[in-house]
């Protein structure tokens, strides 16, 4: 993750600032927070370099086209358990939400399969339950 930071990452949406205010939207540092991986940092940060490519039409699949690009390879990854596909999923909703405020009906769903996925392999965490329960109350 280098020596970056969620500051560098410009302003946040409106409608994501307003609605997801928990910390761990933030936090760079915590594996269960949608941006505290690997995967998920990598997707948020380059992803921000390009935010103005992005807007309402915007799909998950389209953050990152080389792993979400075949809806089958990605539900069957889900399936399998693959936690790196569960992590790339979390992070380019949570990524796309963070930088245009919406996110498309098929990475919704998308999303809440990796959460459940994520909650089978690791167990219930708290980080999880939030990401759940706010992406299910969001518009």
């Amino acid at each position: 993750m280098g020596t970056s930071s969620t500051d560098d990452l410009g302003p946040k949406h409106p409608a994501f600032a307003a609605h997801f205010r928990d910390p761990i939207y933030d936090d760079e540092g915590d594996d269960f927070a949608p941006f505290g991986n690997d995967e998920g940092w990598d997707l948020v940060f380059l992803t921000a370099r390009r935010a103005d490519e992005l807007d309402g039409s915007t799909t998950v699949a389209q953050i990152d086209p080389e792993w979400l690009g075949d809806e089958a390879e990605v539900a069957a990854g889900l399936d399998e358990g693959d936690v790196d596909m569960v992590d790339v999923v979390i992070g380019a909703g949570f990524t796309l939400l963070r930088l245009t405020g919406q996110i498309d009906d098929l990475g919704r769903a998308l999303v809440l399969r990796a959460l459940d996925t994520r909650d089978r392999v690791y167990g219930r965490h708290p980080q999880t339950e939030r990401m759940r329960a706010d992406l299910l109350a969001f518009g």
